[in-house]
């Protein structure tokens, strides 16, 4: 499946705060996959962001793991970046850990994930774009600008999210038979701002990376909805709006990850200052949740159903109007 490469005019310019939101729920027990948080500034039109130190806290667990690129085994800067988030599915081992953890003997473990092989884990998956990593470090570190000319290249691998191979290989290599997630959805990046300007810049657009978190195992449908508060100043347009997350794990479906697009237009009534548009998910309308569950049966859930919603919302825009 391709995508066609779309012209975003952000104006005076979007920033975003580089974090992750999300939510998970794990059958008998509840567990919350905390955002990072990082913060930018407006830079220049499209995209900035700069990060705060999360990051290295991050980079501890990395390389705590074993899977952080040391820096000092590259004599070329430009090399360190080009390795650091690439995809190495052939050295993760996934199946010989879960072996190992699960005491079992390693020809049994396809049979326990539901799998033929651990390269059916990614089988569905696009090819990696070749410079995956060298823009999944400029985002992760506040450095890439233009992300709405990102295709399911680069957002449908879950190496371009930054805490993939700290926590969302760990459904793999240290799997726990005693829980199973049925919830859990992920927006990257979770936090975005714009100066606009009556008269001359009253347009915004945001883009925004909406998957179903590490080891989800169903179909979950979503609608994003702004908030009734901000309808009052901006006029929005989600595109899509409503959409079906197909599960992650044991192994990651084509429409495990999503790209939304969110234009915003200033209304008429809308004053100098500075707003909040807040966007949350909620149910889908009826007849979408008729089909999915007619289609995928008990591994069927609306997303917002049972969910932990986070503090504050799901995706933020700040907008400072002048």
């Amino acid at each position: 499946m391709t995508e066609e490469e779309e012209s975003f005019d952000t104006g005076k310019g979007i920033a975003v705060k580089i974090g992750v939101a999300a939510v998970a729920v794990v059958v008998v027990a509840g567990l919350a996959i905390l955002a990072m948080p990082y913060f930018s500034q407006p830079s220049q039109p499209g995209l900035a962001s700069l990060p705060e130190a999360p990051l290295q806290e991050e980079e501890q667990e990395a390389e705590e793991s074993g899977l952080k690129v040391d820096p000092s085994q590259y004599a070329v800067r430009q090399r360190y970046f080009e390795e650091v988030f690439r995809p190495k599915r052939d050295e993760y081992n996934l199946f010989e850990n879960a072996s190992a953890h699960l005491g079992i003997p390693l020809e049994e473990v396809p049979e326990y994930f539901s799998l033929r092989s651990e390269k059916e884990v990614f089988s569905e998956l696009p090819a990696a774009a070749e410079e995956l990593s060298e823009i999944a470090y400029l985002l992760a570190t506040g450095k890439y600008f233009s992300i709405g000319y990102l295709d399911e290249t680069y957002y449908k691998q879950p190496e371009f999210y930054p805490n993939f191979k700290e926590h969302g290989l760990t459904y793999w290599t240290e799997p726990d038979p005693r829980y199973w997630t049925p919830h859990g959805y992920g927006s990257y990046p979770s936090e975005q701002w714009a100066e606009l300007k009556k008269g001359e810049t009253e347009e915004f657009t945001a883009v925004v990376f909406f998957y179903s978190n590490w080891g989800v195992q169903t179909f979950q449908g979503v609608t994003l909805m702004q908030d009734s508060e901000s309808k009052e100043y901006f006029d929005l347009e989600i595109s899509p709006q409503n959409l079906l997350l197909e599960p992650s794990f044991p192994k990651f479906y084509e429409n495990w990850a999503h790209k939304i697009i969110i234009r915003g237009r200033l209304l008429p009534e809308t004053g100098p200052g500075e707003y909040n548009i807040g966007i949350n998910v909620e149910r889908p309308p009826a007849d979408l949740r008729s089909r999915w569950e007619f289609e995928h049966k008990n591994i069927y859930f609306d997303a917002a159903a049972g969910g932990i919603k986070p503090s504050g919302d799901q995706i933020l825009l700040r907008i400072k109007v002048e």
